[in-house]
């Protein structure tokens, strides 16, 4: 009877060392601190012959990303009559930090008016069909043509009736715009030259008459 005692002892003695011991953990940690997330901008420039560079961002802020207030290809002071041909280099250069995976152009509106100064206008309309002509050529930095947009044919553009008629109608906003394909780039330029011309065809009604446009020219991340 005295040995199990005694043994019962010796387990109470050794379970109350064990709970008053120490147990020892493994454990590792790592951070990635700093983290943040920064978006792109995709922003261009405009510049019609030799003049200033015109940039998209003209409004107050990023929201501000669309400038209609960009230099005219063309001015009623620069007078036309049939089979002379006006013509508007146009460089879009692609200063934002992403690419653009499009480019397109559209004319929002084509509005007859009358030449500054004419004595007897012919009432006539410029926009209408048989009025001017209009073609959109792309080409490269030596403005040598690469390939034609509108009207759609050879790598040189040619004159089509009803031209600018037909580019008015059918390409009138952004959602409905000529597309122009891929491009340009971060840091890359694409380079245009828009043709005018009267008709040998035109009438007498167009003497004195002024077409109104603006080519907008839109581009897509």
């Amino acid at each position: 009877m005295k040995k199990v005692l005694a043994s019962l002892l010796v387990l109470g003695g050794l379970s109350f060392l064990t709970a008053g011991g120490t147990f020892a953990l493994l454990n590792s940690e790592e951070s990635n601190p700093g983290a943040s997330i920064a978006s792109g901008t995709l922003t261009f420039s405009n510049v019609v012959n030799a003049g200033t560079a015109c940039f998209s961002y003209g409004g107050p802020a990023s929201p501000g990303n669309v400038n209609n207030t960009c230099q005219a290809l063309f001015v009623a002071t620069t007078q036309n009559y049939p089979n002379v041909q006006a013509t508007a280099q146009v460089k879009i250069a692609n200063n934002g930090s992403l690419d653009a995976s499009d480019l397109s152009v559209y004319m929002p509106s084509c509005t007859n008016t009358v030449t500054p100064g004419a004595p007897t206008p012919g009432g006539g309309n410029p926009c209408a069909a048989g009025g001017a002509q209009l073609y959109l050529q792309e080409t490269d930095s030596s403005f040598a043509a690469t390939k034609c947009w509108f009207p759609a044919g050879p790598t040189t553009c040619t004159f089509a009736a009803n031209a600018l008629s037909v580019f008015a109608t059918n390409f009138a906003t952004s959602a409905g715009a000529l597309d122009l394909g891929s491009g340009p780039a971060h840091a890359q330029t694409r380079y245009f030259v828009v043709g005018m011309e009267l008709p040998s065809t035109a009438s007498n009604t167009l003497q004195g008459q002024a077409a109104q446009f603006g080519l907008t020219w839109h581009l897509t991340n």
